[in-house]
């Protein structure tokens, strides 16, 4: 508790703009003060130097002030602090609660790392490694049995049990998408545009029939029913990851340099070979983001990721950090790692997230 008001009153001595509501309160409360019937009981003076207000009433006193806060103000403070100090500031009291509810609070500490999600462990329990490598450790039930397809703005779209879900792993929130198109996820790859509260948001889900034909599912926000898109005539190698681009464009990487393009709006496919720009090449199209395909594996390796024991595997899920370096985004990769012995191995489930929490209103459906 005076943890988090202590964080609180730091992050008020940044907010310049609210000075003015702060007087406010203090000039409601001496108003109340002056009105109130004057107490004729004689003042006792001591003196000795003990306060001889107990530390329990002081405590309540100091807590029912903050929580007598106007809710502007406690949801502009909430903003400023970071992810995990914001989930133990809604847990202080009701009205903090109350006035944090409708803030989509984005941690800015860090604004181009993504945090890592584990779970697939014992139960609905999950192990969150945040950027600055604090570990955390959440029971999350949705994500027992699930299956992450794709992350984007702090959301999660999950598979499991013969429906998919948005999810978001900080605000506990979800959306349900209707009439599931596949019963099970095998090879499948997905992306949205943006998030699902979004008017915009679209939601494409891709599977890898054969070699050489593609099978893509989409649906659009407040759309009951998903069309479906097929592209044949390439020769495919496994889709390993998805992303939305620029406009109506989502792309599909098969991990081996090979890139297939699909418009939603006109249902166009198209084809490319991903190569380094040279001068050869100058009439080639430049994509406005970095590949990374090895990210975990690289995080794993210099040990800032140590979630891996010596035979454990894992199947990570990648996202895009937006505007990494200059203009460029950064796409993160999904990635698989397999023990040296299989049979032997525990076998883990992550995804790469921003550390956001998204507010839904209560009557938000798709």
């Amino acid at each position: 508790m005076r943890r988090v008001l202590r964080v609180a009153s730091r992050a008020l001595t940044y907010c310049i703009d609210l000075f003015q509501a702060f007087v406010n309160i203090l000039c409601f409360k001496a108003s109340n003060a002056s009105t109130s019937p004057v107490d004729s009981s004689p003042i006792l003076e001591s003196n000795s130097d003990v306060d001889p207000t107990t530390i329990d009433s002081r405590m309540a006193v100091e807590g029912e002030q903050w929580s007598y806060m106007p809710h502007d103000l406690l949801s502009k403070i909430a903003g400023e602090l970071g992810i995990m100090d914001f989930l133990s500031f809604r847990c202080v009291c009701k009205d903090w609660h109350i006035a944090s509810s409708k803030v989509s609070h984005e941690d800015k500490s860090y604004k181009c790392e993504p945090w890592f999600l584990v779970y697939e462990g014992e139960g609905s329990q999950c192990s969150l490694l945040s950027s600055k490598h604090k570990r955390y450790i959440s029971h999350i039930p949705e994500l027992e049995g699930a299956e992450c397809l794709a992350s984007c703005e702090g959301w999660l779209l999950l598979f499991r049990e013969g429906s998919l879900f948005f999810f978001c792993p900080f605000s506990k929130a979800k959306i349900d998408l209707p009439n599931c198109p596949i019963g099970e996820v095998t090879d499948h790859v997905a992306a949205f545009s943006s998030a699902p509260t979004s008017q915009n948001c679209t939601v494409v889900v891709l599977n890898l029939l054969n070699n050489f034909e593609l099978q893509l599912f989409m649906i659009c926000r407040g759309e009951k029913a998903w069309t479906r898109h097929s592209y044949e005539g390439y020769n495919f190698k496994t889709m390993r990851t998805a992303l939305f681009y620029e406009g109506d464009e989502f792309h599909f990487l098969d991990g081996e340099r090979g890139l297939v393009s699909f418009r939603s709006k006109s249902s166009e496919w198209k084809s490319y070979y991903v190569t380094r720009p040279t001068a050869a090449s100058p009439n080639g199209t430049v994509l406005k983001y970095r590949i990374s395909e090895n990210f975990f594996q690289h995080h794993n390796n210099n040990g800032e990721v140590t979630f891996l024991e010596a035979n454990d595997s894992i199947s990570t899920v990648g996202t895009t950090v937006q505007r990494y370096t200059g203009n460029y985004d950064l796409l993160i990769g999904n990635e698989s790692i397999k023990a040296r012995k299989e049979s032997e191995s525990r076998h883990f489930k992550g995804v790469w997230i921003k550390p956001k929490y998204c507010y839904v209103p209560p009557d938000q459906t798709w």
